[in-house]
């Protein structure tokens, strides 16, 4: 599995992650037997970056985790994340209700610190719903309290959920502490890699190429827009309900109908299915550090792994995506990458 730069943090993390969330599920509802056989067969492939929170499952993923990591001997082997999200009622003492978090995380994890701790609210330019922050907030008290937990050693590196107003989000991750980010980016709505293609949903403006100039760390999440990508109406029994859209305009059903498309561009291109051209093409975005899929099974492991040990596709075929994406007219730097393994051709005489 290919190892990539955690953007400035030091840290290296595979390319391909392990997303640990309720809407895949196996991490959350999933057999324990099962469960210990993807983690270990996840480590085997050379998976290391391994994404957790509080509430997936109400904490039954970090405890699942935990004890498989436990079992199998391997927290030194891998690079953790979790999550923190404040109420409102947290605001009035963010650094308190900050660590009271992770240290909550961490007993039912089984560990000292954790790699990365993120802020997973949405950020506004304004507050806009109980669950969001104003910019002005997460760049002060909560940015304040977050600190605060890694200068007490709870945690390592610290990064945030890339929802909500772009413009607030390209702020927020040019600022400190923040050294990671996890940007909503796939094949429905690529705006975060390609300004302008979001398919009638909110336009990340580029949100990839901006935290990868500030040397962040990015997180892809939502590769396969919950399950939607797979462009199958039948979900797996472990995966849970995707819920409403994480983005203005979008919406799982809607999603789901897009995503038919995808079937015949993935027969054209010689791909086993709209799976692998999602994963793949989440791959394929330079600053990308690591992509994570939420796996309801051991099979969706499996697959996960062969799609993403072909490497990313071909500047043609990430044209192709974009075409069917409505958006600016945005071309791909043609780069020639290598179809059958994606790594990129070097110029003649090198």
């Amino acid at each position: 599995m290919e190892q990539r730069p955690f953007g400035s943090t030091g840290i290296s993390v595979s390319a391909l992650g392990f997303g640990c969330g309720a809407v895949g599920g196996l991490l959350v509802r999933g057999d324990a037997d099962e469960q210990r056989r993807a983690v270990s067969r996840a480590l085997d492939a050379g998976i290391t970056y391994f994404d957790t929170a509080a509430q997936y499952g109400d904490g039954r993923s970090e405890e699942h985790l935990g004890r498989v990591m436990r079992e199998l001997g391997a927290w030194s082997r891998v690079v953790v994340g979790t999550k923190v999200r404040l109420g409102p009622q947290d605001l009035s003492s963010p650094e308190t209700a900050i660590r009271a978090s992770l240290e909550a995380s961490l007993r039912r994890l089984g560990r000292r610190d954790v790699e990365v701790f993120h802020l997973h609210n949405p950020i506004g330019l304004t507050r806009s719903d109980a669950d969001s922050l104003d910019m002005a907030t997460a760049l002060g008290s909560v940015a304040r309290g977050l600190e605060a937990a890694r200068q007490a050693g709870l945690a390592r590196h610290i990064g945030f959920t890339g929802l909500g107003d772009s413009a607030a989000l390209r702020e927020v991750v040019r600022a400190e502490p923040y050294e990671t980010v996890q940007a909503y980016f796939n094949v429905l709505n690529p705006s975060a890699g390609f300004t302008g293609h979001s398919g009638g949903q909110q336009d990340f403006e580029g949100l990839i190429d901006t935290a990868a100039l500030a040397g962040r760390g990015v997180i892809v999440i939502r590769v396969l827009a919950a399950g939607a990508a797979a462009a199958e109406p039948v979900r797996a029994p472990n995966a849970g309900d995707p819920g409403r859209g994480l983005v203005s305009g979008g919406s799982y059903a809607a999603d789901l109908e897009r995503a038919s498309r995808l079937r015949d561009l993935a027969v054209e291109l010689g791909l086993e299915g709209p799976v692998e051209l999602a994963l793949r093409f989440g791959l394929s975005k330079p600053g990308v550090s690591t992509v994570l899929v939420g796996y309801s099974s051991l099979t969706h492991l499996e697959d996960a792994i062969r799609y993403a040990e072909r490497g990313p596709l071909t500047t043609d075929a990430i044209s192709r995506v974009l075409e069917l994406v409505p958006g600016s007219g945005f071309r791909v730097n043609p780069t020639p990458i290598n179809a059958e393994r994606g790594t990129r051709n070097p110029e003649p005489g090198t």
